[in-house]
């Protein structure tokens, strides 16, 4: 009789274990990243539906929109030894059904498929973000699903924690 519960326990708890190993955040790259929200072009991330992406290049930010815009940013020294931007950059913004009134998600600008720092990914108006070496499509408007992977186990985009006070902007895990 022992046994038998002991294996049933045993059962449940590899079951509950299994059910629990998704995780919202990623851990598997490193992040440290702030900003004004008030400060052009950061003031784009509270509009529902924005989204920007930040990486480093030659001791600057290069920011663009999807809109294509691109703007450069300095980066201090201070900055660009504390700034930490995951496998290829970040993409930042506000889903456009954002049900948890002003929440910024952040995502890594990385390909999770392909998972090399120089692959990166391009995102359009509409929240879908695309890779052009292996062809994945996921949507930044939900939590960065993957989007038509015709039957294709693709992995949801890394996402990191942030957190919205006073006005600054904060990516960390």
């Amino acid at each position: 009789m022992k046994r038998g519960v002991l294996l049933i326990l045993l059962l449940l708890m590899t079951i509950a274990c299994h059910r629990n190993n998704y995780r919202i955040y990623s851990n598997k790259y490193k992040v440290f990243y702030s900003c004004e929200t008030a400060a052009s072009p950061y003031n784009q991330l509270t509009t529902p539906g924005r989204f920007l992406s930040v990486r480093k290049g030659d001791g600057k930010l290069v920011i663009a929109d999807s809109d294509g815009n691109k703007y450069d940013e300095p980066l201090s020294e201070v900055q660009n030894g504390s700034f930490i931007l995951g496998l290829a950059g970040l993409i930042i913004g506000t889903p456009t059904f954002n049900n948890d009134n002003m929440s910024i998600w952040a995502y890594d600008l990385g390909c999770p498929e392909c998972d090399a720092p120089d692959i990166r990914l391009k995102f359009d108006i509409n929240g879908t973000a695309s890779c052009s070496k292996c062809g994945g499509l996921w949507n930044l408007n939900a939590s960065g699903t993957p989007v038509n992977t015709d039957g294709k186990q693709n992995r949801p985009l890394y996402r990191y924690p942030t957190s919205f006070n006073n006005g600054i902007l904060t990516v960390s895990n």
